[in-house]
């Protein structure tokens, strides 16, 4: 059974998407009142055992992090996570039709 995850990448938090047990599938951007807030992507993992890197830098100090797939939120196919970002976009107070908030997908993927 495939499995798919949606990874987050944000101005302080960074989610690695170089990774040998993860292929990523697709991208969008996040933007509200026109300024990009998130960049979200849809990997397929291919090994149960992979450990995500995030990395987060706040000020001065930097974190990383490895934390292994099995925590993320799974989905079995990829309208499910795609599902899943529609209803992140919502969750941000603000319809999908809404002027001020909007996901789009990126032209080119690159892991």
């Amino acid at each position: 059974m495939d499995k798919y995850i949606v990874l987050t990448n944000k101005d302080t938090y960074q989610t690695v998407l170089d990774n040998d047990g993860l292929e990523v599938v697709e991208s969008y951007q996040f933007y509200f009142f026109d300024k990009l807030k998130a960049t979200y992507t849809i990997a397929k993992v291919l090994d149960d055992r992979t450990k995500i890197q995030l990395y987060e830098k706040y000020g001065e100090k930097e974190f990383v992090n490895y934390i292994r797939v099995k925590f993320f939120e799974a989905f079995e196919n990829i309208d499910d996570a795609r599902e899943e970002l529609d209803e992140i976009v919502k969750g941000s107070g603000n319809s999908e039709d809404s002027k001020f908030s909007k996901l789009v997908k990126s032209e080119t993927t690159t892991a």
